[in-house]
């Protein structure tokens, strides 16, 4: 990377004295370049906690000198992107990458690097053997055990040649490769239990041994240092997942009932991580995660999301996540058909007034609302395509686009982009609204209102199927 100053290379690498030497081991640098930048900023966390947000400059570089830090593994990310870096007392990690491609593309230099370049390749190598694995979950249950073991087996060899290659790397980083082998290994074994659940409700002959689940009592649930790493929780996730299912079976769960948007089995989820996870982040996030996943799929039946947030609000610990689950509950409440937008509810135009909600709605027709954001360029462009091809087919259609942006002048750039005259075009005020006031969990949702301003369906979909009829 020639992007790297001498004088930062003097200042990292040799020191003028004992003193000087003494101190650079005690800090560490972390930058780098990113190619087609998305965002401004790279930010960069420890244990889900911001330690920093670098700016880019106008070569898209950035660095940062980390002073009295933690040794261990960080998170950075760049707009809705991420990946995880190990960074220890005297690193000078550079990393470089293109958002093309963002995990394929990077790479790292400097003090710290191989460490960072083995962990990559070894995440890789992960997703890659993911379309196998669900292959595999075909075959019968030792024959697909023997599949993973090879899968497993092809990197424990890779990390062996890469200690024997790096002898000094830290006890830590060698402790924290061999737990990312071992859970993905396990949720290779959580995919096959849910897909041998789907098979066997169409053929109830399949049997799997007990002794395939024998390596769940040896699972760590409260793993301190993995729990901020997603891999790990989405793996917990997934047991959590495969315990609730088996618990409804258990119960001659009826073959026509939908298991997994259930109240019941969402019930059960909370109930074991409750019982089971007590390191206060993972818990909190595992409920937070659950709360999302049920809600993204009832929206309709007030009385069961009224059981289940009572139920989330009694188990879940963390005051943030529960005040963001809140505000969702109440945006699903708030937004029911034959509602209208309440009177503290407001967008801004171009001219920085803020335009009420409940203003927005036409005699003329039905009024479509929906989100986009310029943060996510290929969603903004999709969406705008679909809801222009909405706008020939209903001349009528009141077309109201929302944006996520907050700065006024990014915003009306991106809408001058759009060029779509047929619509209105608004933005949020803050993003701690989108859940009370939207309910927006994805940002494919449309709202669609009738010409009185009353919701006629406040969760609908670009993707729905009879999207046209709810518009005719």
């Amino acid at each position: 990377m020639k992007y790297i100053t001498p004088l930062l290379l003097i200042l990292i690498c040799f020191g003028c004295n004992d003193t000087t030497k003494k101190n650079a081991e005690d800090v560490a640098y972390f930058g780098g370049e990113i190619i087609n930048p998305t965002d401004e900023f790279v930010m960069l966390y420890y244990k889900g906690k911001l330690v920093d947000s670098l700016k880019l400059d106008e070569k898209n570089r950035f660095l940062a000198k980390l002073k009295n830090h933690q040794n261990g593994l960080y998170k950075f990310s760049h707009n809705r992107e991420h990946q995880y870096i190990n960074i220890e007392k005297g690193d000078s990690l550079l990393l470089r990458l293109n958002t093309y491609a963002f995990d394929e593309s990077l790479s790292f230099t400097g003090k710290g690097a191989e460490k960072n370049t083995f962990y990559i390749e070894l995440f890789l190598l992960n997703e890659k053997h993911e379309r196998p694995v669900y292959q595999y979950s075909q075959l019968n249950s030792d024959d697909f055990l023997q599949k993973i073991d090879s899968l497993q087996h092809i990197k424990l060899n890779k990390q062996k040649k890469f200690l024997i290659g790096n002898p000094t790397v830290s006890s830590d980083f060698k402790d924290f490769t061999d737990k990312v082998i071992q859970y993905y290994d396990y949720e290779y074994r959580e995919t096959y239990q849910n897909m041998f659940n789907k098979r066997r409700l169409k053929d109830s002959t399949l049997t799997i041994k007990d002794s395939f689940s024998e390596y769940k009592k040896g699972v760590n649930m409260n793993d301190s240092t993995m729990s901020y790493y997603t891999p790990y929780t989405r793996y917990i996730m997934r047991f959590i997942n495969n315990a609730s299912y088996s618990e409804c079976m258990k119960k001659s769960w009826k073959k026509d009932r939908k298991v997994n948007t259930s109240l019941t089995y969402n019930k059960n989820k909370l109930a074991l991580i409750d019982s089971l996870v007590t390191y206060p982040y993972l818990r909190n996030e595992l409920l937070r995660y659950t709360a999302y996943s049920y809600y993204s799929d009832n929206t309709l039946d007030t009385a069961k999301n009224n059981e289940f947030f009572k139920l989330y609000q009694n188990v879940a610990t963390d005051e943030e996540s529960k005040e963001e689950i809140s505000n969702l509950h109440t945006g699903i409440k708030n937004l029911q058909t034959g509602n209208k937008f309440s009177n503290t509810i407001y967008v801004y135009d171009e001219t920085h007034n803020r335009i009420l909600m409940n203003r927005l709605s036409s005699d003329r027709g039905k009024t479509i609302l929906y989100f986009w954001t310029s943060k996510q360029l290929r969603h903004k462009q999709s969406i705008t395509m679909k809801i222009k091809a909405l706008a020939e087919s209903y001349p009528n259609l009141n077309i109201v686009g929302i944006s996520l942006d907050t700065d006024h002048k990014y915003w009306k750039k991106a809408v001058e982009e759009l060029d779509f005259k047929e619509s209105k075009q608004y933005r949020v005020g803050d993003k701690e609204s989108l859940l009370k006031d939207f309910a927006l969990i994805d940002i494919n949702k449309l709202i669609i209102i009738d010409q009185s301003g009353h919701f006629v369906n406040a969760f609908a979909s670009i993707f729905n199927n009879d999207l046209k009829e709810q518009l005719k």
